[in-house]
């Protein structure tokens, strides 16, 4: 199987990037700095590796980087320090997932794409209006 992966230096989406590896998947990854993968897998047969940013990628390039893959993984999160949480990009995950959908939906796969969001706690759909209690809030 063909897999996308974006996320792939954090705390999860490196994990899941060695473990696709070892099931014997091909792994596309995109990452800000190709140093920051794990040395066991950065030189791996089965991985490629773009060097960008996501959220600067056109369209057009996205949807070219997702073609043929049969799954797209997020595993983007904000760190959990008063800069990860309250900096730049704030809508870091909605954003993403938006636009890799839209990558998902401008190839008109034969097939359904698996999306697989792997997210980090607190966060909501506020698309949905999801009601939050005021100790989520804060």
């Amino acid at each position: 199987m063909n897999i996308f992966v974006v996320g792939a230096t954090g705390a999860t989406g490196r994990f899941l990037v060695q473990q696709l590896l070892e099931r014997g998947h091909a792994v596309k990854v995109i990452v800000r700095s190709a140093d920051r993968l794990p040395e066991a897998v950065r030189n791996h047969k089965h991985l490629a590796v773009i060097e960008a940013n996501l959220l600067d990628l056109s369209g057009a390039d996205l949807a070219n980087h997702v073609k043929g893959c049969e799954a797209v993984a997020s595993c983007l999160g904000h760190n959990l320090t008063l800069k990860g949480v309250y900096g730049q990009p704030r809508r870091l995950v909605t954003d993403a997932t938006r636009r890799l959908c839209h990558a998902i939906k401008a190839n008109s796969p034969a097939t359904r794409t698996k999306f697989v969001l792997m997210n980090t706690s607190g966060n909501r759909n506020r698309d949905l209006h999801e009601p939050i209690s005021a100790a989520q809030h804060v």
